[in-house]
């Protein structure tokens, strides 16, 4: 069965990139746009890891995270904030409310991402599709 990644981003170009290369992977990649709608998406879904930015229309990511960490039916899900805004505060924030990371998007490329989505994940084997060109 493919593990899910769900990811919460308003963006919707980058969210085609990272779910392209995730997909190619072998994830299974669902998208959240709306702060608002993300809990009721996680408690439906049940994602395998959340890739998590904190700037949403509706609600902040931080908030997001806290709330799902403190829920005994979401607590355990594995959760990497993605995101621009990498503040000290934000990031000892995410940290404190238990993140497994936090990745700056323009310091990442989505392969960097997809393989470090395989390092949490514990998926050794990193099985990209090689594109014959």
């Amino acid at each position: 069965m493919k593990r899910k990644v769900l990811i919460i981003e308003d963006d919707i170009a980058l969210y085609n990139m990272y779910s392209t290369e995730l997909s190619l992977r072998g994830y299974e990649v669902l998208n959240v746009s709306d702060g608002s709608k993300a809990f009721e998406e996680v408690k439906k879904a049940k994602p395998d890891l959340i890739l998590l930015d904190v700037m949403l229309p509706q609600r902040n990511g931080l908030d997001i995270l806290g709330d799902l960490k403190s829920t005994e039916e979401t607590k355990d899900i594995r959760v990497v904030m993605l995101t621009n805004y990498g503040t000290d505060e934000n990031i000892s924030k995410a940290v404190e409310l238990g993140a497994e990371d936090y990745i700056l998007k323009y310091n990442i490329v989505p392969s960097e991402l997809s393989s470090k989505v395989n390092a949490i994940l514990g998926d050794e084997s990193d099985s990209a599709i090689k594109l014959v060109g």
